[in-house]
C-alpha cells in the first residue's frame, strides 16, 4: 500500500475547533465533478461534530442529505438536539463558499443489555479480495476514488451496461487512516458507484440525494484493512433510484448498513 498527501488523516488534520463551530479544508483529491465525494462530506460533518461534542459513546446512526455542492474551506455548523442517559443527538450541518452543502443528524448510544440475539446479514460468498484484480483507470473515475483500493467480486464490474443492478466488492484505503474509525467508515462506505450505473445503457450524470447509515456495532474493525461493500438497487424510474448498501469486516461480520437515493439524469 502506498501513501497519498490526500488521505484521510491529512484531510482531517485541518479540522479546527473555532468557538462553537469547526472548520476543515476538503481538498481536491476526494473531488467528483464540482462537489466532494459524499462520503468525506459525511465524514467531514461527523469529526466536527466529535471535535464541537467530545464523546466516548460510539456513533449509532447517521442521517444525511446532500443538499448542495461543498468543497475547499467548509464550516460545520451543530446543534444538541437531544441527550439523555443513553442518546446524543446532534444536529450537523456543512457549508462552503458554495453554500450549503451537507445536512447531518448523528445518534451516539452505546450497547444496551438484551435477550435477542439475532442475524440474518450474512456476508455473501466472495473470493478474497488478493484474488482480484483491482479497478482498472478509466478518464470517467471522479479523483476520489484513487484514495480506495476497490477489488470487484461477483457481478458487474463497473461497466456501463449490466441487466443487474448490484454491486459487491472489497474496498481499503490507498493510504490506512488512523483516525475514529467510525469516521474512516463514513469516508469510504459510500464509495462504490450508484447501483442503478449497472443498469446504464447510456452514461448520464447522476447525484447522491441523501444516505441512512445504521452502525451495528460500537467498535468497527477488519484485518488487512479490507470491508466487503454491497450496493443494490430494487427501483430505479423516473430518474430517482433507491438502493441498500451493506459492510461487512474481513471476518464476515455485518458492520454498517444504509440506504440511499440517487437522482439520475439521464
Amino acid at each position: 500500500m502506498t501513501t497519498s498527501p490526500g488521505a484521510l488523516d491529512a484531510l482531517l488534520s485541518t479540522v479546527r475547533v473555532d468557538g462553537d463551530v469547526a472548520t476543515a479544508h476538503i481538498d481536491d483529491g476526494w473531488m467528483q465533478g464540482r462537489t466532494a465525494y459524499g462520503g468525506i462530506s459525511s465524514a467531514v460533518a461527523l469529526a466536527g461534530t466529535m471535535a464541537l461534542h467530545p464523546t466516548e459513546t460510539p456513533l449509532r446512526y447517521a442521517q444525511i442529505s446532500f443538499v448542495g455542492p461543498v468543497g475547499g474551506d467548509c464550516t460545520v455548523n451543530t446543534r444538541v438536539l437531544r441527550q439523555s442517559k443513553s442518546s446524543l443527538f446532534i444536529d450537523a450541518g456543512v457549508s462552503s463558499d458554495q453554500g450549503f452543502g451537507t445536512a447531518a443528524v448523528f445518534a451516539f448510544s452505546g450497547d444496551r443489555k438484551s435477550h435477542l440475539d439475532h442475524n440474518r446479514l450474512a456476508m455473501p460468498d466472495a473470493p478474497a479480495p488478493e484474488t482480484l484484480e483491482p479497478v482498472p483507470e478509466h478518464k470517467a473515475r471522479p479523483t476520489f476514488v484513487r484514495h480506495f483500493d476497490m477489488r470487484p467480486t461477483t457481478g458487474p464490474r463497473f461497466a456501463w451496461k449490466s441487466d443487474v443492478g448490484e454491486y459487491l466488492t472489497w474496498v481499503r484505503f490507498v493510504e490506512e487512516p488512523a483516525c475514529h474509525p467510525a469516521i474512516a467508515l463514513l469516508a469510504m462506505g459510500d464509495a462504490l458507484p450508484p447501483a442503478a450505473m449497472a443498469l446504464f445503457s447510456e452514461f448520464g450524470p447522476i447525484s447522491s440525494m441523501n444516505w441512512t447509515v445504521n452502525m451495528l456495532t460500537g467498535d468497527p474493525k477488519t484485518d488487512d484493512g479490507w470491508w466487503l461493500l454491497s450496493a443494490k438497487t430494487g427501483f430505479a424510474r423516473h430518474g430517482v433510484s433507491v438502493q441498500d448498501m451493506m459492510l461487512w469486516n474481513r471476518a464476515g461480520e455485518p458492520v454498517l448498513s444504509g440506504s440511499q437515493a440517487i437522482a439520475i439524469y439521464a
